[in-house]
């Protein structure tokens, strides 16, 4: 039973890099769809900048842009693996602005643990958890920063296994 379960938990070790490579990419798209639609479409642009008008966010006309430039830039390297940890945290700090100055507003409930419920179902509390996640774990063997890492020949960055021919 012990060797089952060691097996296991091997296996699953072993496979981390498809829900990690995964989240990765897909938080990476979903960032540079987000910035690329408030560029390029004028009416989702003006509504950034009323939001940020509205929750007094100081110069709202270059703080849309900005924010949206990250959104897309840093979406589209983390969707790529490229400067992760980077890019995961100018993400998580657009997001914690984002919730301190109008999703936080959203929450109108009494109680402390009706509160933290609200608060934990905002859509970009998740996305900071993952990209703290990302943050920390790295953008995974499948990634241009593992690329470059394996090719610089830096300690640590684990290799991708090559297939062995049968003997």
């Amino acid at each position: 039973m012990r060797h089952a379960i060691q097996s296991a938990i091997a296996t699953l070790r072993a496979a981390e890099w498809m829900p990690m490579t995964a989240a990765r990419i897909l938080i990476g798209v979903f960032f540079c769809i987000s910035g690329a639609t408030k560029l390029l479409v004028p009416a989702q642009f003006r509504l950034m900048e009323q939001t940020l008008a509205q929750s007094h966010i100081p110069f709202p006309h270059a703080n849309a842009l900005f924010v949206s430039l990250v959104e897309f830039a840093c979406g589209t390297s983390l969707a790529l693996g490229l400067l992760t940890p980077l890019c995961a945290l100018g993400l998580v700090v657009v997001m914690i602005v984002a919730i301190a100055t109008n999703r936080i507003q959203s929450i109108h409930v009494s109680g402390a643990l009706a509160w933290l419920d609200d608060f934990l179902y905002l859509p970009e509390v998740l996305y900071v958890i993952i990209l703290v996640w990302l943050i920390f774990s790295g953008p995974g063997r499948y990634s241009l920063d593992g690329l470059i890492a394996r090719r610089a020949g830096v300690a640590g960055v684990e290799r991708v296994p090559q297939p062995t021919a049968a003997r």
